[in-house]
């Protein structure tokens, strides 16, 4: 996973000519919206009230906006002025800004609760609801109580009965009790029965609306802040977002692009967290069907969250119209995906699909009064159809805080429980339907299972026109109230228990969306007004009678409009979840405008309808007048090499820059290092460098939005060639680079249509063009001389390139098959275009929005490798050392990108005088799934508020640029300060809105991380975790430890969420432990173990780092010996086969150093036992590899085990054992060498093979290696022993204790006495134990040293057989033995 960074270069966005003078950098975001064409609106209102709203773009972009209540706002009212009412019936809040700004963070997104509670967020809490459907009812309440400051739940307890309305009715779940904090309660909801498909998208109009008539009217709105602009890789032609769902309360965002593409959003950052292709999960009965994708809605079916997602054939994607034919046929297609999440995991899964002869705006999913789930459709004359659907039961498991269940939802390959048995779907119309209620085994892992459907039954008639436009429901009482509408009629009924009701008929024209208000209330929105009516109730002779009694005889049902509010020409429009009127238009100053009108408030004094409206948002970027000059807005771009990029403008020209000016300068269109022209009509688009194989010459390759194709010489920018060949703007360029055939030297235009035009570079030589197609291409392949290109929907294409002929068309899947045949080469035109090797990259090659075209992906831990690479390098010559000196400008140069300067000025001034950082105004954006999200500019404080994701984007992005800037030693000291502020301070400076880095984000991508980087993620990772309060420790530590391996079944052990499960709740119990449990740190301990000692875990490289931080906690719960030996073995593995990216070896090595100097006896107790008993050979040849290691890198490690130790490597080499001394010898002459080199304590005869060593009690004990045993042991210093040394004939000990200040001389050579007395000392010419010689010395303060510098201030030197010298420190004594 490479860790790249979108940045956003405002400063070449725009050239306005305004150079340095420039107030404020250009908004690219807001420019881009301005011109982007609306086709999906969504509003939504989260858990802490704040309101949300989503804009998708048919260039496949979505914009995110959020806010909270704010104060009365003037806004123009179209049509009428209105005074202010001096009776308000809501209290206003304090006044602020309406201007973008950045907006409260949200909750954290998919709250788990335990593994028997695991829901998407449709169910509502105990208490206060969390709901993602919407409460005609409750919601106007509820917003008005919130702005008067009274809690939501004090409202439901003031209620004395409720009629909720849901979009589906959930069943309530058994209570589940649970010592997790953030662990969420729910409880049911009542039902709304009918889930209809959203209503279509308004038709966008241009730009150049007329404006509004002019009025003023003061009204409660919500101030909304531009958020961030979501930018897929695939976005631009073909892709447009068709239908938004809010999901889990507001806090992820569903989007359905046309061409199948189904992505879900976090609302509160805009990154990516699961994506898939529908049109991939099922099977297209015609393969030559179109299909675009429509509509979009969320659904819960026997406790399982859905999403329904429909597409229609082309000729009914979109609302009809006067010209079609009104008894057309209209097919459509239905695919329902579970929604399955596993703390921050979401899997997308396919349960089922229908194909449906009916229009694609008719369907819903509708939960019948005994719990049962029906999927509505309308056939195409016009008739309610309905399918009873179920989901078949599950086995049972047990999670780690709650008993097990019986049952349980396994459609996940993670197999989480559900709150409760499945219930069978009991429908009226047929027999019931069975349940299969055996259990079922869980290892293997069972396929998703799929949803089930019953017999269709035809309910009755609903309207005569089939083109249908939409479809609005509430639920009254039980039973179905519906609005459904076409192009010329619309249809009132009302539904019960598979009974249906035409309640009335009428004619309409260009109605828009219809809403439910409240019971008796509905909104008909229309291109430029909305009408409010009324549901009145008759009997015969015309009274008025209550909902009831309308079986009345003669009772008929009418409507009465109540209100008519103009709101003028829009973009698109929705209904809130409060039920007021959204919209967005372009006002007369060519501002882009998001106001809200009410359509159900009434005022206090006359209960009449209130006229005002609310400006939520205004862009602050307007569409120029004609009459004005436009600047140059930037229209592509690509890089030529890391400090050079090459940008498209509006103005038909291309322009050279450097990243220092892109970066840090105000650039004017006369600043760039190079200018193609003359200017060509038309913005720049698809640029890409191409070469000429022959003479490899390059050039820059781009096309305007005339449809020409343009080649410029890359040296001079003069243009080379032009061609007008496309009806569409270029895209994207690719070449086959290596290919030897016939497109060798050749590039493949392709345009927004799909069409290919081939060129030769080579002599600018067009051979031919390739057609499009309906559906947006995807990828080309080549294989020999036939072309294969790929597209949505199911479409391949083949072609002979040198017959320049069709050769057939086919399906996606006998193409697949071809390709495996071999002898093919793909290129993927939707992830790119391929542009020489680079540390750059396009964010949406295919998108020529502003913001996008301005921003490019770095690949930063590419990069900053590369540079620690070469400063780790020996500069010798002048070339080497400019290098080195070019790496630490480019480091400064993104190390100013990403710091926020403003935040400390003690920190800013080191940054600035040390370090030497500049001012930049370059964005810093979050890429996630093929996804880059771009973030408005702002204050510093703003960037570290966003979210926990982006936070630790940013600051993994700074503290590894600060890391590879600290190997330059005089930039160290103030590195690692800045760092340190980053890392621990920061939330102190930003204030109560910050967001700290997600330890989750960090975890993730520490698994795929190179060295370096994983260095750099440890480093946020613990500083984010120390800084967290213990409460949020133990949060997060129950949050996860349901998934640490221990407890999880076999096969999902090496799952991704096992191995993060344990990095969190590991490092927490290294740093908290006393906050954890027993338990939990038992099952800790043991997912470490089942790391570790796993040869085929991808995961090995966790359990040694938490080995290596957390041994003192672990040997309480696990067998800390078989930890060391497992550390023993992979530090010292060789085999090829065992190494990684992540170089086991070396950081098994690094544990085995810090637990030897942590926790010692433990260690020298296992090290000495495995050489005497290793369990088998290779494990004593691996210790004696660890001996030899420590020896060299830390010696004062062993010098107070050294005697115990050397005991056990002299017992290794017994002759009795042949087989053992010989795999053994090698290692043990090592270590012998080694530690007689590095410790003066023991000293070695080669011609006598004795090993004399000294201990901390003063004795000496001496070996013979020859027979592997222990001679005696000489006693006569009575303090520790400093030195000893063997004479040159191996005659004399000579022993040093600087404690004593004396030097004993022993006689050890073989004498007659010893050959009948073996073992014994010999004879040192006297009677007793005594040394034969005993000379004192006074060397003074001298003598006063450690252990650690005895190891190298003592030296023996002998000068004769009988003649010693004896360095300390500075003094030399010479001594006769």
């Amino acid at each position: 996973m490479t860790f790249t960074v979108p940045l956003t270069f405002c400063n070449t966005a725009c050239l306005d000519g305004q150079g340095s003078s420039s107030s404020t950098p250009f908004n690219a975001i807001e420019s881009t919206l301005l011109r982007s064409k609306q086709t999906a609106f969504k509003i939504w209102v989260d858990h802490a009230g704040d309101t949300g709203l989503a804009i998708g773009c048919e260039d496949g972009t979505v914009y995110l906006f959020r806010g909270r209540p704010s104060e009365e706002v003037a806004v123009e009212n179209p049509v009428e002025k209105r005074k202010k009412s001096s009776q308000s019936r809501l209290q206003l809040r304090p006044s602020r800004p309406a201007s973008p700004g950045l907006p409260n963070p949200l909750s954290p997104t998919f709250a788990v609760a335990p593994r028997v509670q695991v829901v998407l967020g449709v169910n509502t809490e105990q208490v206060q609801a969390p709901r993602n459907y919407v409460d005609f009812d409750d919601e106007p309440g509820r917003l008005k109580d919130i702005l008067k400051g009274k809690n939501p739940r004090e409202r439901e307890r003031e209620r004395a009965s409720s009629d909720s309305v849901s979009l589906v009715t959930i069943t309530p779940a058994p209570a589940v009790t649970s010592d997790v904090p953030s662990k969420v309660h729910r409880k049911a909801s009542s039902a709304r029965s009918l889930l209809s498909i959203d209503s279509p998208s308004p038709r966008p109009q241009s730009p150049s609306l007329p404006p509004s008539p002019n009025g003023k009217g003061l009204e409660v709105a919500y101030s909304l802040a531009l958020q961030c602009h979501i930018v897929p890789t695939h976005a631009g032609h073909g892709h447009a977002v068709q239908a938004i769902e809010a999901l889990e309360g507001g806090s992820l965002l569903a989007t359905l692009h046309e061409s199948g593409y189904l992505a879900i959003y976090s609302s509160r950052d805009g990154h990516c967290i699961a994506s898939t292709v529908v049109s991939e999960h099922h099977v297209h009965h015609d393969s030559r069907a179109l299909w675009s994708w429509c509509s979009l809605r969320a659904a819960v079916v026997d406790e399982t969250h859905v999403l329904f997602a429909v597409a229609a054939t082309d000729s009914n994607i979109s609302a009809a119209t006067p010209d079609m034919d009104e008894n057309s046929v209209e097919n459509s297609l239905i695919v329902a995906l579970r929604i399955s999440d596993t703390t921050d995991v979401i899997q997308i899964e396919t349960l089922a699909h229908w194909d449906v002869e009916g229009p694609a705006k008719g369907v819903g999913i509708h939960r019948e009064v005994d719990g049962s789930s029906t999927l509505s459709t309308i056939s195409s004359h016009g008739h309610l159809h309905l399918r009873a659907i179920q989901l078949p039961a599950s086995p049972s498991v047990s999670s780690l805080d709650t008993p097990p269940i019986t049952e349980f939802d396994s459609f996940s390959a993670l197999a989480l429980p559900l709150p409760k048995s499945l219930k069978s779907i009991v429908a009226r119309s047929a027999d019931t339907l069975s349940v299969n209620q055996q259990p079922i085994a869980t290892t293997p892992p069972l396929p998703p299972p799929q949803i089930t459907s019953d017999e269709v039954l035809d309910v009755g008639s609903l309207i005569s026109d089939s083109t249908v436009t939409g479809l609005s429901t509430r639920s009254v009482n039980g039973n179905l109230y519906g609005i459904l509408w076409a192009h010329h009629e619309m249809t009132v009924f009302e539904y019960h228990s598979f009974a249906l009701r035409v309640l009335f008929q009428t004619e309409v024209s260009d109605l828009e969306s219809a809403e439910w208000l409240d019971d008796e209330t509905y909104a008909l929105a229309y291109c430029d007004r909305v009408e409010v009516y009324q549901l009145r109730c008759t009997n015969a002779d015309g009274d008025h009678i209550h909902r009831g009694l309308e079986d009345h005889e003669g009772s008929h049902y009418s409507p009465s409009r109540i209100r008519h509010l103009s709101t003028g020409g829009h973009l698109s429009s929705a209904f809130s979840p409060s039920s007021e009127f959204i919209v967005s238009r372009i006002d007369r100053n060519g501002s882009l405008q998001i106001i809200s009108y009410r359509v159900n408030s009434y005022s206090s004094d006359n209960s009449k309808p209130g006229d005002g409206s609310g400006l939520l948002w205004q862009s602050s970027i307007r569409n120029r007048h004609t009459g004005l000059p436009a600047p140059p807005i930037q229209s592509s771009s690509v890089p030529f090499d890391l400090e050079v990029i090459i940008q498209g403008f509006s103005d038909g020209r291309i322009r050279r820059f450097s990243l220092e000016q892109i970066a840090f300068q105000v650039p004017q269109p006369s600043s760039a290092t190079k200018q193609s022209e003359p200017a060509v009509p038309g913005a720049i688009v698809g640029l890409h460098i191409a070469q000429n194989t022959r003479t490899k010459e390059r050039y820059v390759l781009g096309g305007s939005d005339d449809g020409s194709i343009l080649f410029w010489n890359l040296n001079t920018f003069e243009l080379c060639a032009r061609w007008m060949v496309f009806s569409t703007p270029l895209t994207r360029a690719v070449e086959f680079q290596d290919s030897p055939g016939p497109l060798r030297g050749c590039v493949l235009c392709i345009a927004q249509d799909g069409t290919v035009a081939v060129i030769a570079v080579d002599g600018f030589q067009f051979l031919y063009m390739i057609p499009g197609a309906p559906s947006p291409l995807e990828r080309v392949s080549l294989g020999d001389s036939n072309l294969a290109l790929v597209y949505g929907g199911n479409l391949a294409r083949l072609w002979d390139v040198r017959t320049k002929e069709f050769w057939r068309s086919t399906t996606i899947d006998k193409v697949e098959e071809m390709f495996k045949q071999g002898g093919w080469a793909s290129l993927d035109i939707v992830s790119g275009v391929s542009i020489p090797a680079s540390l750059w990259s396009s964010i949406a090659p295919a998108f020529d929005g502003t913001d996008a075209a301005a921003t490019l992906e770095f690949a930063l831990d590419k990069f900053v490798v590369e540079c620690v690479a070469l400063t780790k390098t020996i500069s010798t010559s002048r070339e080497e050392i400019q290098g080195v000196l070019r790496v630490l400008d480019r480091l400064r140069y993104f190390l100013s990108i990403m710091i926020t300067p403003g935040l400390n000025s003690d920190v800013d001034s080191i940054c600035t005088g040390k370090l030497h950082s500049r001012s930049s105004t370059v964005g810093v954006g979050l890429t996630s799934h093929g996804t880059a999200t771009i973030y408005p500019t702002g204050r510093p404080q703003d960037a570290w508020t966003i979210s926990g994701n982006v936070s630790a984007a940013r600051m993994l992005a700074i503290v590894f640029a600060l890391k590879a800037m600290g190997l330059f030693e005089e930039l160290s000291e103030a590195a690692n300060t800045v760092i340190v502020f980053y890392t621990l301070s920061l939330h102190s400076c930003v204030g109560p809105q910050y967001a700290p880095p997600s330890l989750e984000w960090l975890g993730k991508r520490w698994f795929a991380a190179a060295t370096d980087l994983r260095q750099s993620i440890r480093t946020v990772f613990d500083a984010t975790l120390a800084n967290s309060s213990d409460q949020n420790a133990m949060i997060l530590a129950e949050k996860w430890q349901q998934y640490l391996p221990s407890l999880l079944p076999l096969t999902e052990r090496e799952a991704e969420k096992a191995a993060l499960a344990l990095m969190i709740c590991g490092s927490i119990a290294t740093e908290k432990f006393t906050l954890l449990s027993v338990s939990a740190l038992t099952e800790i301990s043991k997912s470490l173990t089942l790391y570790l000692h796993d040869e085929k875990s991808l995961h090995r490289a966790l359990a040694i780092e938490l080995c290596s931080k957390g041994f003192h906690v672990w040997q309480h719960y696990v067998d800390t010996m078989e930890i060391l030996r497992a550390l023993f073995t992979l530090a010292t593995t060789v085999r090829k086969e065992s190494i990684t990216p992540q170089n086991l070896s070396a950081q098994a090595r690094l544990a085995v150093v810090n637990i030897a100097t942590n926790h010692t006896p433990l260690f020298m107790s296992t090290l000495c036992l495995d050489v005497l008993s290793p369990p088998t050979l290779d494990h004593r040849r691996a210790v004696m590899q660890i001996i030899a290691f420590l020896i060299r890198k830390r010696r004062y490690i062993l010098q107070p085990n050294l005697p115990r130790l050397m005991e056990a490597v002299v017992k290794s080499l017994d002759p009795n054992s042949n087989a053992d001394r010989e795999a053994v010898l090698a290692t043990a002459t090592e270590i012998i060498a080694f530690v007689v080199k590095n410790f003066p304590t023991v000293d070695f005869h080669m011609n006598s093979q004795r090993l004399a060593v000294g201990t901390n009690e003063g004795a000496v004990v001496m070996y013979d290696l020859k027979t592997a045993i222990r001679l005696y042991v000489l006693e006569g210093h009575k303090r520790q022993l400093t030195a000893c040394s063997f004479s040159p004939d191996g005659r004399r000990l000579v022993t040093l204790s600087l404690t004593e200040q004396a030097v004993l001389v022993w006689k050890v050579g073989s004498s007659f006495s010893s050959f009948f007395n073996p073992g014994a000392p010999p004879r040192q010419g006297h009677g007793g134990s005594d040394p034969f010689k005993t000379l004192n010395f006074n060397i003074g303060p001298q003598a006063v040293m450690s252990v650690e510098e005895t190891l190298d201030l003592v030296k023996f030197e002998w000068v004769a057989d009988r003649s010693v010298k004896v360095k300390i420190r500075d003094s030399i004594l010479t001594f006769s033995t």
